[in-house]
């Protein structure tokens, strides 16, 4: 079960969901010698370890999954890429000290005011191509609008789109993925210029400063005893320009196909758009978009019946708890009315709960509300999925929908 519990094996990338289903069924954790990780497939296990910072580190949750080469060094030395530790690698008091300065700049209000720009930039999409017979429609939505919707939040220009994008997904390659040298050199170049734009714009806001989150960030430091040090700001706007639309890219295109899978429930929407804020939740749980995360035993600890011993790294199934028969009923099916949907571990858990949650449900649920409203009866024609391989990650590459 181990060999098969493999992010980067063929059964694996064809169905994930249904060798967690066997291996729930068969145990409660695993050691994979090819990954070198242990493995937790239960819901109340993934959920222990993701709340206890006494016993479990996050310090490996951006470490990447192979070292990098020298020649990928050299190349993100030119960019002066010498990552900290600021959110989800981060363990307290560290992490609490960030978290409650990123806190005061993005709060809840400056989500809130996002819902009419989310809508305007969902629409102007929508129109591009409402007026064709097949869409693809991770190029022409999902891709551009989580990060045009961060740019507007940023005060950034719609020009960066490409190295943002592009960039984080280089990413995802080179930290979460098995790439050979080539493949590894040519993601170390766009993931430079992606941390370089982001020291740009800290630079900026440091003399310039505006009404936009960069600038509330540096200011929230203002009479604190620990202000955030430049390279602390640098590296908040690298994971946050990463985090804020890379998932919601695989979000987006996860909700509209699983809603699009289901024997009317788009005419049920059209309906009825107070059911589409749980319909949002409940695809969040059956197709995280980070199906996995990662933490580190701080020492010999139990869990799930086995010795874990110190030091060893944790793969948690995040894909597998949402999916856990023993806390959801009927856990494969989408119930647009379940009543503990927004009980899924998709966003984490406790102190390292997502900071981009709001925003991201906030999207889901405007585009959905608009697709529903502007086309009457898509549908999916027969389509193979492609899938970057990832430890972490998965998110269809393209999806067809014919309008």
């Amino acid at each position: 079960m181990a060999t098969r519990l493999n992010p980067f094996g063929p059964e694996y990338l064809d169905d994930p969901y249904r060798v967690f289903k066997d291996a729930r069924a068969d145990a409660r954790a695993y050691y994979s010698e090819d990954l070198g990780y242990w493995i937790l497939t239960r819901y109340e296990d993934i959920r222990q370890v993701i709340r206890d910072t006494v016993n479990f580190s996050a310090d490996a949750a951006n470490t990447p999954l192979q070292p990098f080469g020298k020649p990928v060094l050299e190349e993100l030395a030119k960019a002066d890429f010498r990552p900290v530790r600021v959110l989800v690698d981060n363990d307290p008091p560290g992490h609490v000290r960030v978290r409650r300065q990123v806190n005061k700049a993005f709060n809840a209000q400056r989500v809130k005011l996002m819902e009419e720009p989310v809508r305007e930039l969902t629409r102007r999409h929508i129109d591009r191509f409402a007026g064709q017979q097949e869409v693809e429609f991770v190029s022409a939505l999902a891709w551009p609008l989580p990060a045009l919707v961060l740019f507007h939040l940023f005060g950034m220009p719609d020009s960066y789109l490409e190295v943002v994008k592009n960039g984080s997904a280089d990413r995802v390659i080179l930290t979460t993925g098995r790439p050979d040298e080539q493949e590894a050199l040519r993601a170390a170049k766009g993931l430079a210029d992606f941390y370089a734009l982001c020291r740009q714009l800290i630079d900026d806001r440091l003399e310039n400063p505006r009404d936009d989150f960069p600038s509330d960030l540096i200011r929230a430091g203002e009479g604190q005893e620990e202000p955030l040090t430049t390279r602390e700001l640098v590296q908040v706007m690298y994971s946050m320009l990463f985090a804020g639309h890379e998932t919601t890219t695989g979000h987006l295109t996860h909700l509209v196909r699983r809603v699009l899978l289901e024997p009317g429930l788009w005419q049920r929407l059209r309906e009825d758009r107070s059911l589409i804020p749980n319909v949002v939740e409940e695809v969040l749980r059956l197709e995280a978009p980070v199906i996995n995360w990662r933490r580190r035993a701080k020492h010999d600890v139990e869990v799930g019946g086995v010795t874990i011993p110190a030091d060893a790294k944790i793969l948690l199934l995040l894909g597998s708890a949402n999916h856990d028969e023993e806390f959801f009923e009927d856990a494969d099916a989408l119930q647009p009315e379940r009543r503990n949907a927004r009980h899924h571990l998709t966003f984490g858990f406790g102190e390292h709960l997502c900071l981009g949650a709001p925003l991201a449900r906030l999207e889901g649920r405007v585009v959905l509300e608009e697709l529903v409203d502007r086309f009457a009866s898509p549908s999916l024609p027969e389509q193979e999925l492609e899938f970057t391989p990832s430890i972490l990650f998965r998110s269809p590459k393209a999806l067809t929908i014919t309008l």
